[in-house]
């Protein structure tokens, strides 16, 4: 009798072989899945229930909100916010690369009492970057900032809001809140107008909601329309007996 062949080998080998396969198949599945798999972090769904492993709320009884802004500093509007905000507090989440062409505006940010977070080293999404470069990426940013400005970020908003795992490890081993936001304006889109960009934040503003706009990048005029709906913004903040703060100082208010 001619003995059943599989992928060259005899019955039982070949049983053996592609056991084997599948199992590699299986780890491979999971690894790639818990590499990749943490991006979901960023659905509001998801990023609601984490708790204390990724900050998207404050707990306070206070009447405090931040204003956190992703993408500078840029020397066309960075100064014109600094100006907006008036007495407000913010938070601005700083790509490294734009630190180093212009540290004298992170360095402004931080003299205007405003804090400085990482938003990573050159705005590439997290989901197409594997681990060596995404340790590159969080570790130069987070050296560029101590760098420009003695002071060593606390929090990491991946760009997009989408993590890695590597990112996920990486950012509190820095010594950094892996955070992303409690409700966004989308300010970035070119059909974002400043009365919008107003409406969709002060829905989301309530004693410790972390508030996301963008102080640069975006479609053609997307900054402009933020820095004109900040008047707006922070009178209806006032409107409502709310006030914002860096995100230390809303943390150091928290009660959960």
């Amino acid at each position: 009798m001619i003995p059943t062949i599989i992928l060259g080998f005899p019955r039982s080998e070949g049983r053996s072989l592609i056991d084997a396969l599948i199992v590699v198949g299986v780890l491979v599945a999971l690894v790639v899945g818990a590499y990749w798999g943490v991006r979901f972090a960023s659905i509001s769904f998801v990023r609601n229930r984490l708790g204390r492993l990724l900050l998207s709320r404050v707990t306070t009884r206070l009447p405090l909100v931040s204003l956190t802004f992703d993408d500078g500093p840029d020397p066309e509007t960075t100064e014109r916010f600094l100006s907006a905000l008036g007495d407000a507090r913010a938070t601005f989440f700083v790509l490294g690369m734009n630190v180093r062409r212009w540290p004298h505006l992170a360095r402004a940010m931080a003299e205007a009492g405003h804090e400085l977070a990482s938003h990573g080293d050159s705005h590439r999404t997290m989901t197409r970057v594997p681990p060596r470069g995404t340790l590159r990426e969080l570790r130069r940013a987070h050296r560029t900032i101590v760098e420009a400005t003695g002071e060593t970020p606390r929090f990491y908003r991946p760009p997009y809001g989408r993590f890695n795992l590597a990112s996920w490890l990486e950012t509190p081993r820095l010594g950094m809140r892996r955070t992303l936001w409690t409700a966004g304006a989308r300010d970035w889109e070119a059909e974002a107008t400043p009365e919008l960009i107003a409406e969709r934040i002060l829905a989301g503003a309530a004693p410790g909601a972390i508030l996301l706009l963008h102080d640069s990048d975006g479609d053609p005029g997307a900054p402009e329309h933020t820095l004109a709906a900040l008047p707006a913004i922070l009178a209806g903040l006032h409107e409502r007996g709310l006030r914002s703060v860096t995100l230390s100082e809303l943390m150091r208010a928290d009660v959960s």
